[in-house]
């Protein structure tokens, strides 16, 4: 472990990497990838150069983590007080300002129910979105699957299948982030790579997906690992 202006650094070596690397983890934490018998003197030579960088990264993840609240739950990209209450059978509603979850029984934890209820909020507006924009693109899509990742929003499978995976968390997310995510993955039907053409390509459909991304890498990882604060 190393420390930089009371940063702590976490260093992972490796007999197979050639060159340098550094990382900023969902939860906010620099990782130094860097080949086995680096010289502690060269690692601190590159946190010298990419100083700036490391300052940036680490105040943009402080800043998208100050932005949750565990006692909210997002939805769409609006924030909801989360509330308790019992009744008469396992239930998630959603209100003008709060979600409430209602438990059988007093004491069950609610994250897996409230998990249950996002995850199938957004199998059904994921799957509408992915049908609206297909349609418009003119693209034939095969299977289309919620997954529960912990590291990505979308992946895309062209070739025969044209399946498409996204995460439920993009329910989270506000709406137009929800749908350049769907977006990306379907161009990626047609374009493998992230070259201009392809972002040219997105941008046919989604002018301002330049804010969309940066959104995106600056505030989306806390929602990659977020549950209510007390872990119920």
């Amino acid at each position: 472990m190393i420390k930089l202006d009371g940063l702590e650094i976490l260093c992972k070596w490796s007999r197979r990497r050639k060159t340098i690397g550094l990382a900023v983890t969902t939860q906010g934490k620099l990782v130094i990838h860097a080949p086995q018998g680096t010289p502690q003197a060269k690692i601190a030579q590159v946190l010298a150069k990419h100083r700036a960088w490391i300052t940036r990264k680490a105040a943009e993840r402080r800043e998208a983590w100050a932005r949750i609240n565990g006692g909210q739950a997002f939805f769409l990209g609006q924030p909801y007080r989360l509330t308790l209450s019992p009744g008469g059978h396992d239930a998630v509603e959603l209100g003008p300002d709060e979600i409430r979850i209602r438990l059988s029984q007093a004491g069950s934890p609610r994250w897996p129910q409230l998990k249950a209820w996002y995850r199938q909020e957004a199998e059904l507006l994921i799957l509408k979105q992915v049908r609206h924009y297909s349609g418009k693109m003119g693209l034939k899509v095969g299977q289309i699957e919620v997954r529960d990742w912990k590291s990505r929003w979308g992946e895309c499978r062209p070739g025969a299948s044209k399946s498409l995976r996204f995460n439920w968390r993009l329910i989270m997310l506000p709406g137009e982030i929800l749908d350049y995510v769907v977006v990306h993955e379907l161009f990626h039907l047609l374009e493998p790579g992230h070259t201009p053409r392809f972002w040219r390509q997105v941008g046919t459909v989604i002018p301002d997906y330049a804010a969309c991304r940066r959104w995106l890498n600056r505030y989306g990882a806390p929602f990659l690992i977020w549950q209510p604060r007390d872990g119920g």
